[in-house]
């Protein structure tokens, strides 16, 4: 196991926003513009790229002026996220809706992703159909649903081949929808194995790992094991039944530490990216404790002998497991 001693951090441009809810519309902070988001990022010096949400962030009018911030902060667009969720037309689906019309729109925006990636610079793009789902029994035709999610993906990795940009499935079982169709890591490798598209692969968000009851560190194996799938990391924390977005580790520290092996086992060497809503709490602060406990956790296991987690591994051993985390992680 080879554990990354130069780690890069990321950021969403949502972490440094107001952070609003449907109790607060006008959010919980002061109002920020883009460019004092990418400089509040800016100062945590670990952090060296940011995600960008195509509309909310950048957009085809914009994305000159987006490219000069992030220049003159230092920062990277490490990818872009393709707004196929939070347009109206897309309130029954993007991909899958019912009205082709409407289907053509979230492929053009998907497009649009690629080429705002391609212009900044970025190698990948997000593509998470948060809208594409049911709530009703006898609602959708599943079939006829997986078909367009197969078609639509199909078409954007041959769109983005050419720009030589790669795509990230992002999973998340709820939220908007009661179910999305692509709800789970099994379910992405799934679409990443069929579509038969190297530049196809898949996003891990431990939160909707979690809210998808999902053990972490073996979602990350499955992905190495079933074509070396995973292009993208995002890490936050809740409590499994909700997407909280809270900070790293804050309620699941043991599960993070075995994530973070894995990570390392599988030779992940992409960045980390900080997906989190700290309505209350300080931005800067709640990057930067995550940021910290993240570079503890990877520190203390460059001093775990491997040799010693095989064994364990091998014999299956719970109670060595434990003592072991004791041993190491809580000094």
């Amino acid at each position: 196991m080879k554990v990354r001693k130069n780690m890069e951090f990321g950021t969403t441009i949502a972490l440094w926003s107001q952070c609003s809810d449907r109790f607060l519309s006008q959010g919980y902070k002061k109002s920020t513009t883009f460019e004092q988001k990418i400089e509040l990022a800016s100062k945590i010096e670990d952090i060296k790229g940011v995600d960008l949400y195509g509309d909310w962030d950048v957009n085809p009018d914009n994305i000159d002026q987006v490219d000069k911030v992030l220049k003159r902060y230092n920062l990277k667009a490490f990818i872009v996220t393709a707004d196929v969720a939070s347009l109206p037309e897309f309130g029954r689906g993007s991909v899958t809706s019912p009205i082709k019309q409407n289907r053509d729109l979230a492929q053009e925006k998907i497009n649009e992703a690629i080429d705002m990636a391609q212009r900044l610079s970025s190698p990948m793009i997000n593509l998470w159909l948060g809208q594409d789902g049911y709530d009703y029994s006898f609602q959708s035709d599943y079939i006829w649903a997986w078909e367009r999610i197969m078609e639509s993906v199909e078409m954007a990795a041959e769109y983005a081949e050419k720009k030589n940009i790669k795509i990230a499935l992002e999973y998340k079982p709820r939220e908007p929808r009661t179910h999305i169709y692509t709800a789970n890591v099994d379910k992405m490798l799934t679409v990443a194995n069929m579509v038969k598209k190297d530049n196809v692969g898949v996003l891990i968000d431990t939160g909707h790992a979690y809210c998808a009851g999902e053990n972490i560190a073996e979602s990350v194996a499955l992905t190495k094991m079933f074509g070396d799938k995973l292009y993208y990391v995002h890490v936050n924390d809740n409590y499994k039944i909700w997407d909280d977005d809270m900070m790293a580790g804050s309620i699941h520290p043991f599960e993070l530490i075995e994530f973070f092996y894995w990570l390392n086992r599988c030779g992940y060497d992409g960045p980390v990216v900080l997906d989190m809503f700290p309505y209350r709490e300080d931005p800067f602060g709640a990057a930067k404790e995550s940021i910290e406990l993240i570079k503890r956790i990877n520190m203390l296991l460059l001093d775990i002998d491997e040799s010693e987690i095989e064994d364990i591994l091998e014999a299956q051993d719970g109670v060595r497991a434990m003592g072991m985390l004791r041993k190491y992680f809580m000094k």
